[in-house]
């Protein structure tokens, strides 16, 4: 595996022998290649997936404590994150969870930015690429299906789950696939998306295929934009945003045909299968405790009320697995508009810095982490996809705002 800062010292251990020769291995690199496997695979490894990435997630932070610490200190903003929600016991109402799931958040951000110490973009790339890649020809292999529209659900056991792995596998594809390396792993990249987005289709997601669309054209439209001069990169955004803006407009004043449109290609009623419902509960509850809410955590709980009657009006036998369906508003209701300001301030901090990363350098590496990222900000106004323990998406945003701000730093 490739380093990302080279003065940081390096444990290695030697393999083989004999007429094949010797291979170092260097020991940091692989804990951190051994954490992505962990948090890559957890959702079919379960909890053994979660003690590997802590294992081999804190055995890296203790081989190189300084390090790790002059990282956190330069990614201040997603350890603020952590701590805010760690902090959440002490005014919850389940504080028990909340320091349990708050300390898990916590673990899983710091080991997040020991992996990006370690990696190199271009290392953590083809790592997270090749671990997802695994995934999806375990999902081919062992996988299964759900719902009488046989949607593939792969070893994730959610056809969203599995069509969101799916379409990042296939961005990782293409984008190692057009960044510099050896012929052999750029082909096998390449050849790899078509079957990526096979497998998107195969899940049956309107969602994550018009996600997967939406950021393969924004990556491409910036590499292209990359390649002009920095006045004609401007002119072409500028007038790219205006165009964005014609759209807007033109949207709105169809609003009614348009989403009569959408509901029918996509099968879902006018309160998008409930989500307006619940967003409603949501900003009621906001209302009640705006500023920390209920404590990170705390509110999807078997015994409280509020929880219980959602679970009985939505038909959640299982009383698990579900939120409000949108980021900004379940986090709000669990730690406040004061801790969603942080998340938002990471979030769309990563998706900015790796957009400039990627138009300053032309970087295909750059490129990909401007596109999964942008994927998940799209995805956080009807999901809840990071910003909790153990979670492939918290990691992988983490990482880029690391590594953006890393570029940035150095001029790059």
């Amino acid at each position: 595996m490739t380093a990302l800062s080279d003065p940081h010292p390096r444990l290695a251990v030697s393999v083989g022998g004999g007429r094949l020769g010797r291979a170092e291995i260097e020991l940091q690199g692989l804990l951190a290649a051994l954490a992505l496997f962990g948090v890559v695979f957890l959702p079919a490894l379960g909890t053994i997936g979660a003690v590997v990435f802590l294992l081999a997630g804190t055995w890296l932070c203790v081989l190189n404590p300084a390090a790790v610490l002059d990282r956190a200190i330069r990614a201040w903003p997603v350890i603020a994150i952590a701590l805010f929600a760690a902090l959440s016991f002490t005014w919850s109402r389940e504080p028990a969870l909340s320091l349990r799931f708050g300390l898990q958040l916590t673990a899983t951000i710091v080991i997040a930015l020991a992996i990006a110490e370690r990696l190199a973009p271009r290392a953590f790339c083809l790592a997270l690429g090749g671990f997802l890649g695994l995934a999806m020809l375990a999902s081919v292999a062992i996988g299964g299906v759900s719902g009488e529209t046989a949607a593939w659900t792969g070893i994730y056991g959610s056809k969203n789950a599995f069509a969101g792995a799916a379409a990042s596998f296939t961005i990782l594809a293409l984008g190692l696939g057009m960044a510099r390396g050896r012929v052999a792993i750029r082909l096998g990249f390449l050849l790899a998306a078509l079957p990526g987005i096979a497998l998107v289709l195969l899940a049956q997601s309107v969602g994550a295929l018009a996600l997967l669309g939406a950021t393969l054209l924004a990556g491409v439209a910036v590499l292209g934009l990359s390649r002009l001069g920095r006045l004609s990169g401007l002119v072409v955004a500028f007038g790219g945003l205006l165009l964005a803006l014609f759209a807007g407009l033109l949207a709105s004043a169809h609003l009614t045909t348009i989403s009569a449109a959408f509901l029918d290609a996509t099968g879902k009623d006018l309160t998008l299968t409930g989500r307006t419902e619940l967003w409603a509960v949501a900003l009621g509850l906001i209302a009640e405790r705006p500023v920390l809410g209920v404590g990170y955590q705390a509110f999807w709980v078997k015994g409280q009320a509020e929880a219980e009657a959602l679970w009985h009006l939505f038909g959640i036998e299982s009383r698990s697995g579900f939120n409000f369906h949108n980021m900004y508003l379940s986090n709000a209701v669990e730690i406040g508009i004061a801790g969603v300001a942080l998340q938002a301030l990471v979030l769309f901090g990563a998706a900015l810095l790796t957009l400039l990363w990627t138009l300053r350098t032309g970087s295909a590496i750059a490129a990909v982490f401007f596109s999964l990222t942008l994927m998940v900000v799209m995805a956080s106004f009807i999901e809840v996809p990071l910003f909790f323990q153990f979670s492939l998406r918290t990691v992988l945003v983490v990482a880029a705002f690391a590594y953006a701000r890393d570029a940035r730093a150095r001029g790059a």
